[in-house]
């Protein structure tokens, strides 16, 4: 991804839908650089937009002491003497967001719609004309749907399903089998039948290096808005709702079912065939061995109210 250049900030202001206000410098600034809070690494020609977390501890000092020009922050921070005649400040109730949608209102995307001439793809694989298929990838006989974003080096096995403006970032690897077995008598391990598929709706992201394996009978199904870091495993019969937040290196167990705003934290390992409520929260190399109702949290192993 690259940001368009230069750009200006009364564009980048066309996007703000929640309230805000502006205090400081009033120009057009011709912005060049979208930075840290505490870069300075750039020189005094270069004029750079950046934003501070509410949360920060001594914001207001980190604030006046940034090389940024100009500044989109919470509604505490105070236009002090010094930064009058320096910065422009936009004041926002969730800094956060506002900085997330003006830098995206910037950012040009470098993927061309299409299929890249490397990948290998299954004849009746449906592919709408505005996705995008990276390098080297296997397509199987699968649904990818508008504006979707695959990137290079993926393999999707048949039975996949893709929604809209869907992101799956290199080297995923979509509906392989499952881990299930049967065990004879005679102690041999058999491969249990993985008929299902994969689901993954709309603005659905998977991060690289991430799989996720297709059911045994009914699909994997992971929900609108779900966001999936890297190095994610994601086993068969897995329900995922919508807009959770499952972040790096997390490992899910078959037939697991999670609900809706659910945000398991890195390194956390949830049991097969659980239940984790809506807006529950795991904690970071949690090991979760037992049902999660709304709104409570994963702690070690203990399940405890969130507060």
């Amino acid at each position: 991804m690259a940001y368009k250049q230069p750009f200006f900030l009364d564009e980048l202001l066309e996007v703000m839908t929640a309230a805000y206000s502006r205090e400081g410098l009033a120009d057009n600034h011709q912005l060049h650089i979208v930075a840290s809070i505490e870069d300075k690494t750039y020189g005094p020609s270069k004029k750079a937009i950046t934003w501070c977390h509410p949360s920060a501890d001594n914001k207001q000092q980190i604030v006046e002491k940034t090389k940024a020009t100009v500044v989109v922050c919470d509604m505490r921070i105070v236009l002090s003497s010094k930064m009058k005649s320096t910065k422009t400040l936009i004041k926002v109730e969730d800094p956060k967001l506002a900085f997330t949608r003006m830098i995206r209102s910037i950012t040009v995307k470098t993927n061309e719609t299409g299929v890249h001439p490397s990948c290998v793809v299954h004849p009746e694989a449906e592919i709408d004309a505005t996705a995008s298929i990276g390098p080297n990838c296997t397509i199987g006989k699968c649904v990818i749907g508008a504006k979707t974003n695959i990137h290079g080096n993926c393999h999707l096995y048949d039975g996949v399903v893709i929604g809209e403006e869907a992101v799956i970032e290199a080297g995923v690897v979509l509906g392989a089998e499952g881990f299930g077995l049967a065990k004879t008598s005679d102690g041999v391990w058999e491969r249990f039948p993985h008929n299902g598929g994969v689901r993954i709706s709309n603005r659905v992201e998977v991060g690289a290096g991430s799989t996720i394996d297709r059911g045994a009978i009914q699909d994997t199904v992971i929900g609108e808005g779900t966001k999936i870091s890297k190095a994610v495993h994601i086993s068969h019969n897995v329900q995922i709702g919508k807009h959770c937040l499952i972040t790096g290196a997390v490992s899910i167990a078959g037939s697991t079912t999670i609900g809706d705003h659910v945000w398991i934290s890195p390194g956390a390992t949830i049991l097969n065939k659980l239940s984790i409520g809506d807006h529950a929260f795991v904690a970071l190399g949690a090991t979760v061995t037992q049902t999660i109702p709304d709104r409570y949290q994963a702690i070690g192993r203990r399940i405890i109210p969130k507060m």
